[in-house]
């Protein structure tokens, strides 16, 4: 009887233990932040959308060739410390407004905001998990620098690709 009794202790401890992890697990699945740490997220969830665009205004904001984003739905999305400082750019060549959101303090870039749309764009370099993410769609190839070069298997459209829509070069 006492074997018994022990035994569902063990099995208790152990379903709580495992339910905990997994609870655990689903606080958060991403997490990151800007280079100086003034600036932390978590996400939870999946991503909807993993892009890299090429058009002029992601060239300009940025200063680089193309930016990479992860898409989350906003409601995943918890700052921790100080919000991401914003810009809004209400005269871009998208025809809709655009928030760059950055660290006050370093500038780092952590992401874009459309109020157009429910989901927040992160730079994927300010997650922490950015080399297990894997992007094959790729938006505004024909405003692509001369010397970028496209993978064979990725997707490429020569402007926007909302909702299904979008016609690939």
């Amino acid at each position: 009887m006492c074997l018994d009794y022990d035994l569902i202790i063990i099995i208790t401890l152990f379903k709580k233990n495992a339910l905990g992890k997994r609870m655990n697990n689903m606080k958060h699945n991403y997490s990151g932040g800007c280079h100086c740490g003034d600036v932390k997220f978590t996400i939870r969830g999946k991503p909807v959308w993993k892009v890299n665009c090429y058009c002029n205004w992601c060239q300009t904001t940025s200063g680089g060739p193309f930016r990479s984003f992860v898409l989350f739905d906003e409601e995943n999305i918890e700052f921790i410390g100080q919000e991401p400082k914003s810009y809004e750019d209400k005269n871009t060549t998208h025809g809709r407004p655009m928030i760059n959101q950055f660290c006050n303090n370093c500038g780092t870039l952590i992401g874009i905001k459309v109020p157009s749309i429910r989901e927040r764009h992160i730079a994927i370099g300010a997650l922490d998990q950015r080399k297990q993410i894997e992007i094959d769609c790729n938006i505004w190839g024909t405003e692509a620098l001369k010397f970028i070069a496209f993978p064979d298997n990725a997707d490429v459209y020569k402007t926007g690709y909302w909702n299904g829509t979008g016609e690939k070069m």
